[in-house]
């Protein structure tokens, strides 16, 4: 059922599964690894970063989630610190 982008008979449109980027996975995996407690099992991994419609443990979904939210703003720096700035010696408008 998750699998689907649309079933015109139950009236119901799914958006199609666009997998998180390499970085993001390998980002959260990194920090869930360095947070205290148990590890999450692959199992629940696949889940959560799959187009898999499976149940996952609530405290292992709290764990993956805090580690992604980490993960997506870290990365949302990297890209902000990574935009074209203007060279140096590049001329700026600037109001008086």
């Amino acid at each position: 059922m998750c699998g689907k982008t649309f079933d015109p008979e139950e009236g119901v449109v799914y958006k199609a599964f666009v997998p998180p980027s390499e970085e993001l996975v390998a980002r959260t995996r990194s920090i869930e690894a360095s947070l205290p407690g148990a590890r999450v099992p692959e199992e629940a991994w696949a889940a959560f970063f799959g187009a898999a419609c499976v149940a996952i443990d609530w405290g292992h979904f709290e764990r993956m989630f805090e580690a992604r939210k980490a993960a997506a703003a870290y990365l949302a720096v990297l890209a902000s610190a990574r935009r074209r700035r203007p060279a140096a010696d590049a001329f700026r408008c600037i109001a008086d």
